[in-house]
C-alpha cells in the first residue's frame, strides 16, 4: 500500500500544498500530491526514473483522465468499490482531516428502510424488488432457509452487477477475524482491477461491516485509512489516469448492543411463533443478521404491531392498512401516513411517533400544505432530510409497497443498544455496533468520486443515475450479466 503519511510537506508560492511520498521505500520521494486552495488534489507528479526530477504531471479533478491527454494503462478506466456498513459521518470526518483528497467531498445517501444490504443495493443497482428483507424470509407459504439462501444469493440480485466479492461461504470466518480478510478484499480488488480490461470494474467489500460490528468505530476508522492508501496506490500505479468511486450501502450506529428475544416475547404474549401462517395468532419472525430492525408476518398486523411497540428496545412499529395507509406506532403514540401520487400527509392520532409535528407546522406556515394537509414529496424530503428519521414517510411507504416481493406485515425499528437476530450468530460474535433502524446514523450511507461532485444529500434510488451524469459507468442489469469472481 501507499505510505500512511507523506515524507515531505511544502507550501508553494501559489498557495498550493505539495505532499511528497516515498512510495517504494528507497528513502527518496517519488510521488507528489498537489493540493489546491480547496484542499483537493489538483495534480499528481511522478519521478519516473529515480533521478529526483518529476517528469510526469497529471492534472486531477472532474474527468481528469479524459482531459490530461493521457493514453496510458489507466485512461478511461473506473473502479467502483462498494463498502458495507460505512456511515457518512465517519467518512466526512476523515475527509475533513485530510484523507481521501483525490475525491470530491463525500455526499450523504439516505438508504431505504429496513436498512439492510440487499434492499439498499437492489435499489442502487435498480433491480428492486428483491424477495425479502434479508436471506431468511417468509414467502407466503413457509420460512425460507437463511443459510441456503445466503449461500445461493437468492435475495441479492444486485450481486450479478459486481465483478468481485468474497464468497458468502467465507463471511462467517471474516466476521470473526475481520482484519486479514478485509486486507484480502483490498488486495483482490487491487489485483483484479489492474488486471481487468473492462471500462468499469465493480467490487464489493463486506469486511468494513465485520470490522464495525467487531471493533466498533476505531476498527472501521483504521480500515478506511487503509482504503485511502489503496486508492493512492492505484492512482500511483495508473499514473493518475484511472478514476475511483467509493460508496456504501448504508450507515451504522456505534452503540454496543444486546439481543431483543422478539420471538420469546411474542410467545409470552400468546402468539404462536411458527414457520407458516394458519390462524390469527400465528406469527413468522425471520431472525438472521444481528440488526436493529425486524420483520414479522401475521394475519393480525394491527394487534401484533400494537403489542410489539410496547416492548423495551422497540422504538417504532408500522403496518399497512389497506383502507387508510401506513399506521406507525410507538409505545405511547400512533399516527397515519397517507399517500397520493407525489404527495404525503402525516396524521398523528395519539402523540407523535415520528416526531414530525413541528415540521408539519413549519410546512403549514410556509404554505406548503394543501387544504387536505398533503405536501409534495420534494417538500417532505427537504423538511426531513436532517431529521432523526430521514425522509420517513416515503421510506416507510416504500418498505410496505415497493421493495419486496414478500413484504412483511409488520416492520420493527429498534432503539440503539438493541438488536434482533439469530441466536447462533449471537454466540459467534458480540455486536459492538450494528444497523437496520429508521434512525439517521443507520440510514446515512456515503458516496464520493474522483470524477466530480454530487449533491450534498441524495436518495439511494437516484444515486446510480446521478453518478452516470458524472460519467461514472454504473452497470445496468439489462446490459450486463455480471461475472462475479469468488476466488478468496
Amino acid at each position: 500500500m501507499f505510505p500512511a503519511a507523506p515524507a515531505t510537506l511544502r507550501t508553494l508560492p501559489s498557495g498550493e500544498l505539495e505532499r511528497g511520498y516515498d512510495s517504494d521505500g528507497d528513502g527518496r520521494v517519488d510521488s507528489i500530491e498537489v493540493l489546491g486552495a480547496d484542499g483537493r488534489v489538483c495534480a499528481l507528479q511522478y519521478d519516473e526514473d529515480g533521478d529526483g526530477q518529476f517528469e510526469l504531471r497529471v492534472p486531477r479533478g472532474r474527468n481528469a483522465a479524459a482531459t490530461s491527454g493521457g493514453d496510458g494503462w489507466g485512461a478511461g478506466r473506473h473502479l467502483i468499490l462498494i463498502l458495507d456498513s460505512v456511515p457518512y459521518g465517519l467518512v466526512r470526518e476523515l475527509w475533513n482531516g485530510g484523507r481521501f483528497r483525490s475525491f470530491a467531498p463525500p455526499s450523504r445517501v439516505v438508504s431505504p428502510f429496513p436498512v439492510m444490504t440487499d434492499p439498499c443495493l437492489n435499489e442502487f443497482f435498480e433491480v428492486s424488488p428483491g424477495p425479502g428483507v434479508e436471506s431468511m424470509y417468509f414467502d407466503g407459504r413457509r420460512l425460507q432457509s437463511g443459510l441456503f439462501n445466503y449461500l445461493d444469493q437468492e435475495n441479492a440480485p444486485w450481486l450479478a452487477l459486481c465483478d468481485y466479492r468474497l464468497p458468502n461461504l467465507l463471511h462467517g470466518e471474516a466476521y470473526t477475524n475481520p482484519e486479514p480478510w478485509f486486507d484480502n478484499e483490498l488486495r483482490k480488488t487491487h489485483d483484479r482491477f489492474l488486471g481487468s480490461g473492462a471500462t468499469a470494474y465493480v467490487s464489493y467489500s463486506m469486511g468494513t461491516s465485520a470490522l464495525m460490528m467487531q471493533r466498533g468505530r476505531n476498527g472501521q476508522l483504521a480500515a478506511l485509512v487503509r482504503l485511502d492508501r489503496l486508492c493512492q496506490q492505484l492512482l500511483r500505479e495508473t499514473r493518475g489516469e484511472a478514476e475511483i468511486t467509493l460508496l456504501s450501502d448504508h450507515g451504522h450506529n456505534s452503540t454496543p448492543s444486546r439481543r431483543l428475544p422478539l420471538d420469546e416475547h411474542l410467545r409470552r404474549m400468546g402468539y404462536r411463533v411458527r414457520n407458516r401462517l394458519d390462524g390469527p395468532d400465528d406469527v413468522v419472525v425471520p431472525q438472521w443478521g444481528l440488526v436493529t430492525c425486524a420483520a414479522i408476518h401475521t394475519r393480525s398486523p394491527a394487534a401484533v404491531a400494537r403489542d410489539v411497540a410496547l416492548l423495551t428496545g422497540v422504538e417504532l412499529t408500522c403496518y399497512r392498512d389497506e383502507a387508510r395507509g401506513i399506521v406507525v406506532l410507538a409505545h405511547d403514540a400512533d399516527a397515519l401516513i397517507r399517500h397520493e401520487p407525489g404527495r404525503w400527509r402525516y396524521e398523528p392520532t395519539r402523540g407523535d411517533p415520528l416526531r414530525l409535528s413541528p415540521i408539519v407546522q413549519a410546512l403549514r406556515d410556509l404554505g406548503r400544505l394543501d387544504a387536505a394537509g398533503f405536501a409534495s414529496d420534494r417538500d417532505w424530503w427537504e423538511a426531513t432530510v436532517d431529521h432523526t428519521y430521514p425522509d420517513p414517510l416515503r421510506r416507510l411507504w416504500r418498505a410496505a409497497h415497493d421493495l419486496f416481493e414478500h413484504p412483511p406485515d409488520v416492520f420493527v425499528s429498534l432503539a440503539d443498544g438493541w438488536y434482533c437476530g439469530s441466536k447462533d450468530f449471537e454466540a459467534m460474535m458480540a455486536a459492538a455496533a450494528t444497523h437496520g433502524s429508521l434512525r439517521a446514523d443507520s440510514s446515512s450511507a456515503f458516496v464520493m468520486s474522483t470524477a466530480g461532485e454530487l449533491p450534498l444529500v441524495l436518495q439511494m434510488d437516484e444515486l446510480a443515475a446521478r453518478l452516470r451524469e458524472l460519467g461514472v459507468p454504473i452497470p445496468r442489469a439489462r446490459e450486463r450479466a455480471g461475472t462475479v469472481s469468488e476466488t478468496p
